[in-house]
């Protein structure tokens, strides 16, 4: 347990140590060549069983007697290395399984703006070489599949159908196991980096502390992300399957109409799907404002006060005991409420009744961060004297700012 560690320096070391440990383990080539040997071992018995089998009825001579034979061949090849490398398989995703477990463990033992997070997960290294070799190894069998059931009318063709399956599972399961290790170690990241940012603004706050108050002190660069470049990211991998299936066969119409309709489905879930996501955060917020107005009772805000509709609870997705009655309000999972900052007070009150009133002497600056999303509001970072903070979004973001100036807090303008 942390507590029981002497020093903040030698915890973060054993937290560095033991991530490197288990990074080491999960991107193992041993271990690695193992799951390969199984997999390939698997599917070859998928493979060579169908195959056989299918060979042995199309057969001129072929007798109830050949077709038995190779029934129990098939049936031999499964129990001799079908069923052991399933069972090497099963104890690898369990391993695999409590290994994950340890990482998010040790991960979550200290995410000060000082911790570091090893780089082999997520962006800043370059993703592992077996995410792409399985997404090539899972592209590759659609295609084929898709091959194989144009050619439907032939039985020897569809023996393979088995072996494409299994492949393409394996693949799947290789690409999904990354792809949620990348997106962990990236929300870790940047768990580590909104504390550093603050850190940094706290910093820049003390610095100007004898400027003058409520004046902004620091212009910082935000990066907006224009869903147009979302959307290409999103179709590529489409035109380069619809490209590759143009090349290997020209003529097949079938498969031309399958991609067409795969990037079809792809632009028209996604479109109206970002559309419902921008909608749905201005809903909840409307009705934020509606339920929270000053003059309902169960609103607790004073009769005149503007109310500011925010999303709170923007940092980390998991709870942490340590985190004061304010510090809490910063902690996952997103809820939606309603802000005003009326007569030295900073009020929030949450839609499930979550209720905090913390006067401004407790905050030390406040600061605007604008979204990286194009469809998000900004928010605002309010930084607490206690070392904490509380990060809201709203789309009247600017007048929460306003208010907090006009009441004597100094903010940071990004």
């Amino acid at each position: 347990m942390p507590s029981s560690w002497l020093d903040r320096a030698s915890r973060l070391s054993d937290q560095r140590d033991a991530l490197d440990v288990l990074i080491r383990e999960d991107l193992s080539r041993t271990r690695a060549l193992a799951f390969l040997l199984c997999a390939g071992a698997v599917t070859l018995v998928s493979a060579l069983a169908p195959a056989m089998v299918v060979g042995a009825v199309d057969s001129e001579s072929s007798e109830a007697t050949d077709v038995a034979v190779a029934v129990v061949l098939g049936v031999v090849l499964l129990a001799v290395l079908g069923i052991p490398a399933l069972l090497v398989l099963r104890a690898f995703r369990k391993r695999s399984a409590r290994r994950f477990e340890l990482l998010q463990q040790w991960a979550a033992v200290d995410r000060g703006h000082d911790a570091d997070f090893p780089t082999s997960y997520g962006t800043q290294g370059y993703p592992h070489g077996r995410f792409f070799y399985a997404t090539v190894v899972l592209a590759m069998a659609l295609l084929l599949a898709v091959a194989v059931l144009a050619g439907a009318s032939d039985p020897t063709a569809l023996a393979l159908l088995p072996c494409l399956i299994v492949a393409g599972l394996f693949a799947w399961g290789t690409v999904r196991k990354y792809a949620g290790r990348y997106s962990w170690s990236e929300r870790e990241r940047g768990i580590r980096t909104r504390a550093h940012r603050r850190e940094l603004h706290r910093a820049q706050l003390a610095q100007a502390a004898a400027a003058p108050i409520g004046a902004p002190i620091a212009y910082l660069s935000g990066v907006r992300i224009h869903p147009a470049l979302l959307y290409a990211a999103l179709l590529s991998p489409a035109v380069i399957v619809t490209l590759v299936y143009v090349v290997a066969r020209p003529k097949s119409a079938l498969g031309l109409a399958v991609a067409g309709l795969l990037a079809l489905a792809i632009l028209v879930l996604g479109l109206p799907k970002v559309v419902r996501m921008r909608r749905r955060e201005r809903a909840e917020l409307d009705s934020a404002s509606n339920s929270l107005a000053p003059d309902s009772i169960a609103s607790g805000f004073p009769t005149g006060a503007v109310v500011h509709p925010v999303r709170y609870g923007l940092g980390e997705p998991e709870g942490q005991a340590a985190a004061s009655a304010a510090s809490a309000w910063d902690l996952g999972p997103v809820r939606t409420g309603g802000l005003t900052v009326d007569a030295g007070t900073l009020r929030l009150r949450g839609m499930d009744g979550a209720v905090l009133d913390l006067p401004l002497a407790e905050v030390r600056g406040a600061v605007l961060l604008p979204s990286g999303v194009a469809w998000l509001a900004p928010s605002v970072d309010v930084l607490l004297r206690s070392g904490g903070a509380i990060e809201v979004r709203s789309p009247q973001s600017r007048a929460i700012l306003d208010a907090l100036t006009g009441a004597g807090v100094q903010v940071v303008v990004s």
